[in-house]
């Protein structure tokens, strides 16, 4: 009689097909409802797409970005989540727009996971389930798929496109980079990703050898290659390359922001991006290198296995397919990504698992498990290692990897508890806009500070937001100035600057900005009108 694991073990492979899709939903959608939970956002940008979302529910379209008249978004304005925004407006109008959004990004996120898991199964590779769940328990990884944002879609549509690649389907392809363009600001990784893709299925079928033991049916079927196989290789990741470029410059062209856009894009990509002026501005954390070590030691779930895949994949290196090596690629790419700033973790972490799963798969493909622990235990035994090598599995599988997961579970949800308020600046951004004509500027204290008031308040304008660089690109000394009263560094009249060069009818000073707090209150023609909650705003005379 079978056992007990037999007839489960049988039952997964009769049923698994739809089982672990139900559970690694579900699963997902409770880890990111858990997350959510929170009566706050661990982002402020959060506040400016659940606002982006709202107007287009209300019928406006945004093309014009008036609400920051002194940074370059006042002329070349983009909305590189235009159809993320669209998708919102069901999320925003079911209930409280900023509750909506919570809800829609446990909903992508369940979808993200879902797809991580899909893509592993359509290749046929073992242990998905388990490196899905992996996966959602590494703590940077699911910290960025928790921030109201388009991160998780992002990765969704690049995984879907990834695999469009790998089965060589042109026109889904093309048609998924179009969309990617409209979706989320990242589409370049799918064009990185599929030319990758392109040039290592080129070279590995025209200079990788398997090995033959048959050295006249290798010669037979290299000349047949050499004939055949280069020619259609050649053409069909051609094919792929042309799909990729040809969707994506159309999903620019046929864009409407065209043409301010392309100066969005290159302020965005290139300026903020690549260039990165963080030794210069104060910009997002995100945008500050992540330490080796740290990055190491926060995703130790994805490291371990990662080193052994590295050592087996230089040691079967002819054994790799070009999907493995194309993730590998892929893995390097985003990890050197990543020691340049933090925020591209979210796309390392997956990518790490991908390339782990599908090299392990390609290495050990003919190893028969039962035959390699015979040997490995026959090893242990005669070498007298084998108590301490069982003793040392049977600590990290007991009391290691429960602690790491713990730990992250618990810092993750300490790391989203200490966010912004869903009623934060509520009182004063309402105040405000009652005594104040509309497009009055509202000289504030941060940048991080105009999604909150943007959501709150959309009748007036302020001095920087969703990034301080586009206020430096536009003018630097403007944004010297606003930096320095900011700051309380400021030793000039701080009443020329913030009327002068910025006509402020009201100044918006958050509580913990005490030096500017100071600055303000020390000049009569600065009157204090209302002590709010989280601020104070006083009027310019």
């Amino acid at each position: 009689m079978p056992s007990f694991v037999t007839r489960v073990r049988s039952w997964y492979r009769a049923h698994g097909s739809w089982v672990g899709y139900l559970i690694v939903f579900s699963l997902a959608f409770i880890l990111f409802a858990y997350w959510q939970h929170l009566p706050l956002y661990a982002d402020p940008d959060s506040f400016y797409h659940a606002k982006l979302a709202v107007l287009l529910r209300d019928g406006q379209f945004v093309t014009d970005f008036a609400w920051l008249p002194f940074t370059t978004l006042a002329q070349t304005y983009a909305d590189q989540h235009f159809l993320y925004h669209l998708l919102l407006v069901p999320f925003v109008s079911l209930t409280d727009p900023l509750i909506g959004l919570k809800l829609a990004t446990v909903v992508l996120g369940a979808l993200m996971a879902l797809t991580f898991y899909w893509f592993l199964r359509r290749w046929q590779i073992p242990w998905a389930l388990a490196t899905t769940v992996v996966l959602l328990l590494v703590n940077p990884f699911s910290f960025r798929m928790n921030l109201a944002k388009a991160s998780s879609l992002s990765l969704t549509l690049l995984l879907i496109g990834i695999a469009a690649a790998f089965a060589y389907r042109p026109w889904v392809l093309g048609l998924l980079a179009f969309c990617y363009v409209w979706f989320y600001g990242g589409f370049p990784l799918l064009v990185v990703a599929t030319l990758t893709f392109a040039v290592v299925s080129y070279l590995h079928k025209r200079f990788v050898r398997r090995e033959n033991p048959n050295l006249l049916l290798h010669r037979i079927r290299a000349l047949l290659g050499r004939l055949f196989r280069h020619r259609r290789v050649r053409r069909l990741n051609l094919r792929m390359a042309v799909a990729v470029l040809a969707g994506t410059g159309l999903g620019i062209v046929l864009n409407p922001f065209f043409p301010a856009n392309l100066r969005f894009y290159l302020d965005q990509f290139v300026r903020i991006g690549i260039v990165n002026y963080q030794k210069t501005i104060g910009v997002g954390g995100e945008w500050y290198p992540y330490g080796f070590i740290d990055l190491m030691a926060n995703t130790v779930l994805v490291s371990i296995p990662l080193v052994i895949t590295i050592v087996l994949f230089f040691l079967n290196w002819r054994k790799q397919s070009t999907r493995s090596i194309t993730l590998a690629l892929l893995w390097l790419f985003f990890f050197l990504l990543t020691l340049k700033s933090r925020r591209y973790v979210e796309y390392y972490v997956p990518f790490a698992l991908l390339f782990v799963a599908f090299s392990l798969h390609d290495s050990l493909r003919h190893v028969r498990f039962r035959d390699l622990w015979f040997r490995v235990r026959a090893w242990f035994l005669r070498s007298g290692w084998a108590r301490i090598g069982i003793v040392a599995f049977a600590t990290y599988v007991a009391i290691v990897l429960p602690t790491v997961v713990v730990r992250d579970l618990v810092s993750e949800r300490r790391d989203l508890a200490h966010g912004f308020r869903l009623d934060l600046f509520a009182d004063e951004s309402r105040w405000i806009a009652e005594h104040s004509h509309p497009g009055a500027v509202v000289f504030h204290s941060d940048w991080d500070e105009f999604p909150t008031l943007f959501y709150f308040n959309s009748y007036n304008r302020y001095i920087a937001g969703l990034d301080p660089t586009f206020l430096y690109l536009e003018d630097p000394t403007r944004y010297r100035q606003w930096a320095n009263v900011t700051l309380g560094k400021e030793t000039g009249d701080v009443y020329e600057i913030i009327r002068g060069s910025f006509n402020a009818d009201f100044v918006f000073v958050e509580h913990d900005h005490q030096a500017m707090d100071r600055l303000i209150a020390a000049d009569d023609r600065f009157s204090l009108v209302y002590d709010g909650p989280d601020a104070k705003v006083y009027q310019v005379d």
